[in-house]
């Protein structure tokens, strides 16, 4: 049985590699510090409630899959669904906008 500082980390990790994001954007997205990205994914920090919370939202999961063990090939399939949608949704409004200032 794996503890729960690792099943975070690596998680955590395996959820940013899907959404093609680096540390930096998930401190972006959770308006918190780089160096606490970081410190979490080398197991130096446990994020408190409500940063674990804000981790589940910024990477698209529920807060439980953070702490999930093995391969969730559902949850990993739901995010790069989700991000093949976002950026199909850029594609297209770049386009948009290409297009209103021709």
């Amino acid at each position: 049985m794996t503890d729960v500082h690792t099943l975070l980390a690596k998680n955590i990790k395996k959820y940013r590699k899907i959404l093609g994001i680096s540390q930096v954007e998930l401190a972006e997205r959770m308006n918190c510090s780089l160096t606490l990205i970081g410190n979490i994914e080398i197991k130096k920090r446990f994020p408190s409630s409500k940063n674990l919370n804000l981790l589940a939202h910024a990477l698209g999961v529920k807060p439980a899959d953070l702490f999930a063990e093995g391969n969730d090939t559902e949850t990993s399939f739901r995010i790069a669904s989700r991000q093949k949608q976002k950026t199909q949704l850029e594609k297209e409004v770049l386009k948009a906008i290409d297009r209103a200032f021709r």
